[in-house]
């Protein structure tokens, strides 16, 4: 009965949904100036006739909008120079941008100057993002991992607010954690410990009535402000002083009784448990406005902290100043202890650095070894962490020091400890410590260098007994270049078949007679040449220099390597673009807690714009997306594309 009556009590609206988007319209770029380009480099395969790919593009002028979906695609593949394939005639850089601005202004209606924020769903805070909100409203770590269900994941992260949903089974276990918590952090007892000081903040209660509500009115509107992130409501603090005073007014509860419970009812709030952003017209695609100052302030600190927002922050949206000193917070947000959460969530999720420690791997037949336990010892947890550790510590380096990201691919350091540094065969780096990682400056001669040669990566892109160039190449298509292959289509080999044809072949050419499949070719002409560059890394993270394995190969844009690290080099140099407008797409989708989409590309497009210009320096990136139209605005509800006609 009472969790019923909590719950009728809290049962708030949800609507949240705010915003903003005058639609600014663009004049149209006349079709017959780019229908030239589309004739020489696209109708060949893709018109007259043709239909490579199942793509017709020479009847799409008659309706573009009708055709959203081939325009976005041929979009992207102009953008990423996947299309027209290398070994073709090239359009030229301008020829590219005229179809491209074409496919802007005329099929999708987008305003560079003024760019659609879109919306979020409204999103309950996941699991990491509730223990450090508890953390850091109460000082106390609560044991989500052991007491709730692992969340769902969308656009590769944990953040998005449409797979964050609510579930039967979730109501209950935020009602236990709720009663769970209160114990904890509410001492009835002990007046004198610091759990009891931190509540009350003035000291025991005081004995008057009158005195004693207005203390617990004090208490409740400071606590449920913070846990609200916004200041509580008049009526909902009456209800919360009401519990208050009624618990404390039954047979054996006391004042901190009451308190204790109207904290639970604060901690199964829907203002606590869904970050929530009110908006005047939700239903009205074309209605943008700026988020509040309060809002602002959340998505800031979820963003950077995982978090709720803090007294500065607070203070500072309470007072309408926290956007004209945001870039002031969001350096010391960068610079604070709590942004480490920030990498260990971000990295761990973009490049997967959080399953190192966790996969199941034979490290057997890698260290030639037939005793699981020697081998256990040598890969061991200690060495799977110091992985996990080195990748998340280089993010972090470039980060606070604000370097370019492309170091990220190319570094000439890296971070080790004692184990690490044996198990990769660095014996000749001295004065490291057994538990302590240290940032080192790698050899000149060194095969190691950057992300794509940290153990992390070459781990999680591997299987179980052996290396994976597919795997490999595909997670470089993903997360660094942002130019996934479609997926497979159905009935395709296994590897395993094809390596059973050929038993004596090198794992090259089992991929080459894999590829020679019809419907494996294209694919695998973009994964293939990026994984094998890698080949020499086992599927735990060591480098074995064989002769016979060939690493050379060239990317379906043309540029050639010899090695991991001159494709490093490509990918950071010749290919930044790419690489920054993928790394810009990642942390904007975990920032906004949404999937990008078409609209969303002229909000990229500057961010990239303002990299290319500043050296892609990693913390101006940062500054660059809280300062987007995404991060700082939102519209309402529905499809501005339909709105519009």
């Amino acid at each position: 009965m009472q969790r019923l009556s909590l719950i009728a009590i809290f049962v708030l609206t949800a609507a949240v949904n705010d915003s903003i988007a005058a639609e600014t319209k663009q004049p149209n770029t006349d079709f017959s100036k780019i229908q030239p380009v589309l004739e020489n480099y696209c109708y060949g395969c893709h018109g007259y006739g043709a239909d490579e790919g199942g793509v017709v593009l020479d009847t799409l002028p008659e309706n573009p909008q009708a055709s959203h979906e081939t325009w976005l695609a041929v979009w992207r593949n102009l953008r990423a120079q996947t299309m027209p394939p290398s070994d073709e005639d090239q359009p030229s850089p301008e020829q590219r941008d005229l179809v491209s601005k074409w496919i802007q202004a005329s099929v999708f209606k987008l305003d560079p100057q003024n760019p659609d924020p879109g919306r979020v769903t409204i999103r309950r805070l996941n699991r990491d993002e509730y223990r450090y909100t508890i953390e850091d409203l109460f000082g106390y770590r609560y044991k989500v991992d052991e007491n709730f269900p692992p969340d769902d994941t969308g656009y590769g992260f944990d953040t998005i607010g449409d797979v964050l949903s609510m579930s039967p089974l979730m109501t209950e276990k935020y009602f236990d954690a709720a009663q769970e918590i209160v114990k904890e952090v509410v001492p009835t007892d002990d007046k004198q410990g610091v759990m009891y000081k931190r509540v009350f903040f003035d000291g025991p209660p005081p004995e008057g009535e009158k005195e004693r509500e207005a203390y617990a009115r004090k208490i409740l509107q400071h606590f449920s402000s913070k846990a609200f992130r916004r200041p509580v409501s008049d009526e909902t603090l009456n209800r919360l002083v009401a519990i208050q005073k009624h618990i404390s007014g039954l047979p054996d509860r006391t004042f901190e009784h009451g308190i204790a419970q109207s904290f639970a009812a604060i901690l199964i709030s829907p203002q606590f448990l869904f970050r929530a952003e009110i908006q005047p017209e939700p239903n009205n695609p074309g209605k943008v406005v700026n988020v509040d100052e309060f809002a602002l302030a959340s998505r800031l600190s979820y963003f950077l902290w995982s978090s709720l927002p803090d007294d500065e922050l607070t203070r500072l949206a309470s007072e309408g100043k926290l956007r004209e000193n945001l870039d002031a917070q969001v350096n010391r947000m960068i610079d604070d202890h709590k942004s480490e959460r920030f990498v260990e969530r971000f990295v761990g999720q973009w490049l997967q650095a959080q399953d190192v420690e966790s996969l199941s791997i034979d490290a057997r037949r890698a260290l030639g070894l037939r005793d699981l336990g020697d081998s256990q010892r040598i890969f061991s947890r200690t060495v799977r962490r110091a992985m996990r550790e080195e990748t998340e510590m280089l993010f972090e380096y470039v980060l606070k020091e604000n370097r370019s990201a492309g170091e990220l691919l190319t570094a000439d350091y890296t971070f080790l400890n004692e184990p690490l540094a044996k198990f990769y065969g660095l014996e000749e780096i001295k004065d490291l410590d057994r538990s302590r990682m240290k940032k080192v400056d790698l050899p000149k001669d060194s095969k190691r260098g950057g992300i794509l040669t940290q153990g992390t990566f070459l781990v999680v892109t591997s299987n179980p007994t052996r290396t994976s160039p597919v795997k490999r190449g595909l997670f470089i298509l993903d997360n660094i270049l942002g130019t996934p292959p479609p997926p497979a289509p159905p009935n395709v080999p296994a590897l395993e078949e094809i390596r059973q044809r050929g038993k004596r072949l090198t794992m090259r050419e089992q991929l080459e007679l894999h590829a020679s499949e019809a419907l494996c070719k294209s694919c695998h002409s973009r994964m293939d040449p990026l994984g094998l560059a890698l080949e020499k890394f086992t599927y735990i993270g060591q480098f074995e220099d064989d002769d016979e394995v060939e690493t050379s190969g060239k990317l379906i844009t043309g540029e050639e390597f010899k090695s991991v690290k001159e494709l490093s080099q490509v990918l950071a140099n010749e290919r930044k673009v790419d690489f920054y407008r993928c790394l810009t797409e990642k942390m904007l989708t975990y920032a906004l807690g949404r999937g990008l989409e078409y609209y969303d590309t002229p909000t990229v497009d500057l961010i990239v714009d303002d990299m290319l210009a500043n050296d892609g320096k990693l913390r101006d990136m940062i500054h660059s997306i809280v300062n987007s139209a995404p991060f700082q605005k939102r519209r309402g509800d529905g499809d501005l594309l339909s709105s519009a006609n």
